[in-house]
């Protein structure tokens, strides 16, 4: 049986731009089906008709004035916190910082969630696709500080530091699967600090622990 294609959603009001990304991501994935919503609420009715793997969303979009606002982009972003929780979602902005006000949500969403920069290299774009469609959490270090572990992941924690499980024992544990687990993990790596520090000496999964313990998430 032939695997359906990937869809993805690219919410840009530029259409040099949002041609540009279409073309770029079905030059990487030639099997995907690439569609392009001028604006947010032209978003909201594709996303009504069908959920894509990845939506592409810029910050800021023409208001009839004339001037740029994102405001619409984050009512957008809000709903697809409340209504579509495992989207997989790249916000591709030159304005990441302006997230932080969507912080406490983006800290709750069970998609993939991922800020690259446009001033950054096509590359970046790339890396970015990757690592939302795997479900990964990656965001600016201004925006990391605001970030603050939820019950699921204080769970993994416990069980990975206290009690040395193995991830497929915690899934097991949890009743989960082994990937949500590994995903668990790797956003505790991003809000602990963990992914960017270069371990030469030690394991990430130690120094995971190590952190913890240090910031009193966990006691000894």
């Amino acid at each position: 049986m032939k695997a359906k294609p990937q869809m993805f959603l690219v919410v840009e009001d530029h259409p040099e731009v949002a041609q540009n990304n279409c073309d770029f991501l079905i030059k990487f994935y030639p099997y995907a089906v690439c569609i392009i919503a001028n604006t947010p609420q032209e978003a909201l009715q594709h996303l009504q008709i069908e959920t894509p793997d990845l939506i592409v969303l810029d910050l800021q979009f023409i208001t009839p004035s004339g001037s740029q606002s994102a405001k619409s982009a984050f009512k957008l972003l809000e709903l697809i916190f409340d209504d579509y929780i495992f989207l997989n979602i790249l916000v591709y902005s030159s304005e990441p910082s302006w997230l932080i006000k969507l912080v406490t949500s983006i800290n709750y969403h069970s998609g993939g969630f991922v800020v690259v920069n446009k001033m950054e290299r096509r590359k970046a774009f790339l890396e970015g696709v990757e690592s939302a469609l795997n479900g990964e959490l990656k965001l600016p270090r201004e925006l990391r500080q605001e970030l603050n572990l939820n019950e699921k992941e204080l769970e993994v924690l416990r069980l990975l530091c206290h009690e040395s499980l193995t991830d497929q024992a915690i899934a097991h544990r949890l009743h989960i699967s082994l990937r949500a687990v590994q995903i668990h993990i790797q956003h505790l790596k991003v809000k602990l600090g963990i992914d960017e520090v270069e371990q030469k000496d030690i394991n990430s999964r130690i120094a995971l622990c190590m952190t913890a313990f240090q910031k009193k998430l966990l006691l000894f």
